[in-house]
């Protein structure tokens, strides 16, 4: 098989599943999920603010409620009723005094909706008191990780809609050392994937071994 091809069979394999409220494995999450659900639909609470550490879902939820939002910090029109904010401790002056101007004109418009999300609580973020303060006008959640074996049987569902199986002692690999946050573990996923393919091999300890190594090395790199 020349190269062309198998790029291109990669890239169908490993192509991530979109994120959406209904594939967000909740775990003790049912109260946030149903919030945030209610703000799709246009109810609910106007503001919601999300805190937790990286790889704890934070983006997942944001891009599923805005999927085609492009900017950080989005401007405020009359078309537009529900607007996400992510990471705002990363925000610079800008950005920061953007989401202000949006945080206002939000609340002055009943039927928008604007969900932020950050590292910390509100009262915790190195950011402007003005925004502190506006983070807490409505509802604060503290997104939790999945169960070490939730998250594993979330990642076997993933796998398996890849047509991914595994055999006992590779599964009991699996449960001893991978990653327990989805985002390790989805990523995980996406290099055995992508080396099963780009490799031609069938799936074994030894590749799943490389692949960890490879998503460790990266994720000491991106937090």
């Amino acid at each position: 098989m020349n190269a062309a091809p198998t790029q291109q069979l990669l890239l169908n394999l490993v192509e991530p599943e979109a994120p959406t409220l209904e594939n967000f494995r909740a775990g003790g999450n049912v109260e946030l999920l149903a919030a945030l659900k209610q703000c799709r639909d246009g109810s609910g609470p106007q503001f919601i603010y999300i805190w937790g550490p990286p790889g704890s879902g934070r983006s997942h939820l944001l891009r599923a409620l805005t999927p085609t939002q492009r900017m950080r910090v989005p401007e405020f029109d009359d078309f537009t009723r529900l607007y996400t904010v992510d990471n705002v401790e990363r925000l610079d002056d800008e950005d920061l005094e953007r989401l202000f101007h949006l945080m206002n004109d939000v609340r002055s418009h009943p039927a928008a909706r604007l969900v932020c999300a950050g590292c910390a609580r509100p009262s915790e973020l190195a950011v402007r008191e003005d925004i502190r303060t506006r983070l807490m006008w409505g509802l604060v959640y503290q997104i939790k990780y999945l169960p070490a074996e939730e998250a594993v049987d979330e990642f076997l569902r993933l796998a398996q809609e890849r047509g991914i199986e595994f055999d006992a002692a590779q599964l009991h690999w699996i449960r001893v050392r991978c990653p327990r946050d989805m985002r390790g573990l989805r990523r995980f996923l996406d290099a055995v994937d992508e080396r099963a393919v780009r490799e031609q091999r069938r799936i074994t300890i030894p590749l799943l071994d490389a692949a960890l190594k490879e998503v460790n090395s990266e994720m000491r790199y991106t937090l």
